[in-house]
Order: C-alpha cells, then structure tokens, then sequence
C-alpha cells in the first residue's frame, strides 16, 4: 500500500490519488437549497474527474446533524483513513464535513493531517495537500 504523500504532506505528481468523498445532508430544506445528496454526489465526481483522481468510496450520512461526531458513514470514513485506504478527504462545503470549528481542527490536524491525508473543501477552496494549504 502506498501513500500519496512525499513525506512532507505534500501530494505527489503521477500518483493515483484515492478520494474519500464525504457528503451530509442534515435537513430537508438544506436539500432543497442545493446540498442535496445527488448535488454533492454530482460535484465530488466531477471536481475528482477533472482532476483524475479515483473517487474510493463516497461516505454519506443523510439526515445527520453537523454537530455531532457520531455520524455511521463519517466513522467509517475515520476508520478507512486510520487503514490507509484514503489519501484526500472531499467534501462539497466545510460545514458538510462538520458544523463545529473544534471538531474541524481536529478532523484535519488530528486525524487526516497526522495519517497523511489530504483535505480539500471544494466551496471555500480549502486545500491542505500543499504546505500553502497547511499554513
């Protein structure tokens, strides 16, 4: 198993890249007001696409309020990073992945940074795979 990282965080050119696509819905009216689940699906295979990475597995958790960390698909997301089968978290919007700026920090600095993986926010154009990312 390989990880597509040179060892400084940093992904590497000519690697295939396995993309873990994270997607929430908490709401009906969050559905109605573009995020639904087909519209994030949408977006994270075609933002994967142009960018030729391999969508490995889409994690959703429909119905599921941000707020919490005890979301089926967002743990088994965890445990498919901490088994090495992700190396770049998508996500539509920030606040997809959670509602809570603690629990955020701790996503990307404690969990996906220290496993090697990348988190890219396709909305804010939040992306850590570059030490300008990171900073």
């Amino acid at each position: 198993m390989y990880k597509a990282s040179n060892g400084s965080g940093e992904l590497m050119e000519n690697k295939v890249i396995r993309v873990g696509g994270y997607i929430r819905v908490s709401t009906q009216e969050q559905a109605k007001e573009g995020y639904s689940i087909p519209a994030q699906t949408k977006c994270l295979k075609s933002y994967c696409s142009a960018r030729n990475w391999i969508l490995h597995e889409l994690y959703i958790d429909p119905g599921y309020s941000g707020a919490k960390m005890e979301r089926p698909a967002l743990q088994k997301m965890l445990s498919d990073i901490k088994k090495g089968f992700v190396d770049l978290v998508l996500v539509y919007k920030l606040d997809r992945l959670s509602r809570s700026q603690k629990d955020t920090l701790y996503l990307i600095e404690d969990v996906f940074l220290k496993n090697e993986v990348a988190f890219v926010s396709i909305n804010e154009n939040f992306d850590t795979s570059s030490a300008f990312g990171r900073a």
